[in-house]
């Protein structure tokens, strides 16, 4: 077997933390009254579980196992979402409305600064950045509509490049994975 890859630990990570985001999640999005949230945080619960799954799935595919690590914090916020605190209390919970927008730096492309990560995990680091970042803005929404009482939550501003930038990102993984596939051949 080769060397063990530098980026083992970061996929393990993100499989754990993303797990125990979909519990978070779809416990929230079972216990809210708020019908006007429910859909975002059904579809995050969704998305962190897919997260999970797929670095799983990475692992195993570069012959490593998950190494599952509780979250001594999980519980509790588990216990959090469930409860009939608001929504908004919630989302509090969760650090919304605490930290400043510098403070708000984006640390998810620090995940692609290692030089050695192969081009598959590289895309699908890649996709995950991309949704963590439309789950942000998602949640954020939720978070303004609660704050202001409105009374229906403003869909996430899509920034313009978004969906230029998505597709040239499946073309490069599509370019990716054809140059992959030719290695494996020679």
């Amino acid at each position: 077997m080769a060397d063990k890859p530098s980026y083992i630990g970061l996929l393990n990570a993100i499989a754990n933390g993303e797990r125990g985001g979909a519990k978070i999640f779809k416990k929230w999005a079972e216990a809210t009254t708020c019908d006007d949230i429910r859909p975002t945080l059904q579809t995050v619960a969704i998305r962190e579980a897919e997260h999970s799954l797929a670095f799983e799935k990475r692992l195993c595919e570069l012959g490593f196992g998950l190494r599952e690590k509780e979250n001594p914090e999980l519980n509790k916020t588990v216990k959090v979402m469930k409860s009939d605190c608001s929504d908004l209390e919630k989302f509090e919970h969760l650090g919304y409305g605490k930290k400043s927008k510098s403070e708000q730096t984006d640390a998810l492309t620090k995940l692609l600064e290692d030089a050695t990560i192969d081009p598959q995990t590289g895309a699908l680091l890649g996709r995950f950045i991309c949704e963590e970042r439309d789950t942000v803005r998602r949640l954020t929404a939720c978070y303004e509509f609660l704050k202001k009482g409105a009374a229906e939550p403003k869909a996430a501003a899509s920034e313009p490049n978004l969906e230029r930038l998505t597709a040239q990102l499946a073309a490069l993984s599509e370019k990716v994975e054809a140059m992959s596939r030719l290695k494996a051949v020679r």
